[in-house]
């Protein structure tokens, strides 16, 4: 279980959302911030918890394969991330979502986002983890991300606009690795069939 808790943290990655989760909302009142944060978090559980047991039957009856989410998935973590290289977060996303940022973009895609589903729903399905054990990985990565993202604000405040940035830059750049990278894993799994 240990694995599969690692697994999953690096792939929702809180670290490398915290830039654009601060963009989004990190300008808000701390009540309020502290409210959005467990709010999407929560989201983001339950949309994770929901494909980890019926993402299978949903992808088959819409007739779409594992494939197919891991190429899409690739390509939307792809054009993000040239944004976040070559714009701030604030500018991708904070005309559209200041006032209150429901589900999109910080529960889904940053945290439950193609990745994520395509990774319980291999937990679940794969390596068969049972209910129990893929409840408590879920809730085990979701209490570390909700503890990094609720101190955000000051994290902000002592790394200052620039460091934010440069972090949201660096970030970005990994994530376009890994978008790549996924991008590629998609299409040779797909050749291999």
């Amino acid at each position: 279980m240990i694995e599969s808790v690692l697994l999953l943290f690096l792939v929702v990655d809180p670290f490398g959302n915290l830039p654009v989760v601060l963009a989004v909302v990190g300008k808000m009142a701390p009540s309020r911030y502290r409210r959005i944060i467990i709010r999407e978090v929560t989201f983001a559980f339950l949309v994770l918890l929901l494909f980890a047991f019926a993402g299978e039957r949903v992808l088959g009856y819409l007739n779409i394969e594992q494939t197919s989410l891991t190429v899409a998935g690739g390509v939307i973590l792809f054009i993000v991330s040239l944004k976040m290289i070559f714009r701030s977060a604030a500018e991708i996303f904070d005309d559209n979502y200041r006032d209150d940022p429901i589900l999109f973009p910080i529960a889904v895609p940053l945290l439950a986002g193609p990745s994520a589903i395509t990774t319980v729903m291999i937990l679940r399905t794969q390596q068969q983890l049972e209910f129990g054990s893929l409840l408590l990985t879920l809730a085990a990565v979701f209490a570390v991300t909700c503890t990094i993202f609720l101190p955000g604000q000051r994290i902000c405040r002592h790394l200052g606009l620039r460091g934010v940035r440069a972090m949201e830059k660096l970030m970005g750049l990994l994530l376009n690795l890994l978008a790549v990278n996924m991008i590629l894993v998609g299409i040779k799994t797909f050749l291999m069939a």
